[in-house]
């Protein structure tokens, strides 16, 4: 038996975008809506992600906590349409927004965020992705670049029928783990991951409650097991975890279901029972980029001339960041931009960028900057960022952060 290595070119796209969550989904939607040939690759069966098959259902704010909204676009258009098709916790005052600049409620009103139903997100992701003209392959793993000196042409993946290549002229890397941008060269840094797992059960209690109210949520109770944010109450007797490699994925991963299971030893499902775990390693941090610039927390309120969106911090109000559009790309790659938690954001705000809000943001900003650097010839670095900027205010973006 002679094995051979060569590896089928299937098909060229104008832009390849790497991963299928929130920040993938942007940028691809943003790449088609500007004229380009998309194609999304997802290792999974489902986009969107921590959002979906992470659980995380929780749709952070797109304001800033004094009625000001400061995150639009796609970031507001997918906060829409997580719950399109399922329940929602929104405020009645941003229910009916009819533009981003109208006064929005006051922080007592509640903040523009929502929970959602991760199924229901999925069933509208799916609609959106149709609906754009984006192709989409699941059960698809990314496994290495091609490189042609500093651009990244070529991306090889494996699914069912083995491994072929996709030829691109852009790459958007949105995997959460900078996997393209590391293995085509470009320097990242990694951060440690405290324990954490989410989940959903039932009880007797929740389903009365349910029955009580008329609202079918009330039936179903959000776990969130091990530690929050920054190692916040993090279980004893557990360390961190870099989750970059498959062991310590798993060890993360079986770690969280054993607090669950801790959670219903001797209940016998009597009482109370899960009723769906995360699909994906919940990991908040793990690599990401050395940009152009690293935004960090002395950075909160300041003015940037490249700003391409704003992320509102979602644990305290008048708190916000303009995002760099000099944090998506690197110094190293021509033709490879990120989006989501793997931007060079640092320390704090690490925090603020990783999560879906901003995600959207900078996939929106990552997909239209392909676009642009696709119909210029440019490196992405050399992008006129005045061209970017209108794009994005035309699609409705929010670039800078309204002052009080």
């Amino acid at each position: 038996m002679t094995e051979t290595n060569s590896i089928p070119v299937r098909k060229g796209y104008d832009v390849v975008v790497l991963g299928g969550g929130i920040a993938g989904v942007a940028a691809a939607v943003a790449a088609k809506r500007s004229g380009r040939s998309v194609l999304i690759i997802e290792k999974s069966c489902m986009l969107g992600g921590l959002a979906t098959l992470g659980l995380v259902a929780i749709y952070l704010p797109l304001c800033d906590g004094s009625g000001r909204q400061v995150s639009a676009g796609i970031a507001e258009e997918l906060l829409h349409l997580s719950i399109r098709y399922g329940f929602d916790s929104l405020p009645q005052g941003w229910k009916d927004r009819a533009t981003a600049t109208e006064a929005g409620p006051t922080e007592k009103e509640g903040r523009y965020r929502t929970v959602f139903s991760p199924p229901a997100f999925v069933l509208a992701l799916d609609e959106l992705a149709e609906g754009e003209g984006v192709d989409v392959l699941l059960d698809t793993l990314f496994c290495a670049p091609v490189m042609e000196g500093r651009a990244c042409r070529t991306v090889i993946v494996e699914g069912k029928g083995g491994r072929e290549a996709y030829r691109a002229e852009v790459v958007v890397d949105a995997t959460g783990d900078a996997d393209c941008l590391s293995r085509a060269g470009a320097r990242c840094v990694s951060a440690p991951n405290w324990l954490s797992y989410w989940g959903y059960e039932v009880s007797g209690e929740t389903v009365q409650r349910a029955a009580r109210t008329g609202d079918p949520k009330e039936a179903v109770k959000l776990l969130q097991l091990g530690a929050g944010a920054a190692g916040l109450n993090a279980p004893a007797g557990y360390g961190t975890y870099a989750c970059l490699d498959a062991g310590e994925i798993t060890e993360f991963v079986m770690r969280g279901r054993a607090l669950m299971r801790e959670r219903y030893r001797g209940d016998g499902g009597r009482g109370r029972f899960p009723i769906s775990i995360p699909a994906m390693p919940q990991v908040r941090t793990t690599r990401r980029i050395v940009g152009l610039y690293e935004l960090t927390e002395a950075d909160a309120g300041r003015r940037f001339d490249d700003s391409v969106g704003c992320a509102a911090d979602w644990r305290r109000a008048d708190n916000v960041y303009e995002i760099p559009y000099r944090t998506l790309v690197t110094e190293e790659l021509d033709n490879v931009i990120t989006a989501g938690r793997t931007i060079a954001s640092g320390g704090d705000a690490w925090e603020v960028t990783r999560v879906i809000p901003a995600a959207a943001v900078t996939g929106e900003a990552a997909g239209t900057a392909a676009a642009v650097a696709v119909e210029s010839g440019r490196a992405l670095s050399a992008v006129p960022v005045e061209e970017l900027q209108s794009r994005l205010r035309k699609a409705g973006v929010l670039i800078q952060a309204e002052r009080a």
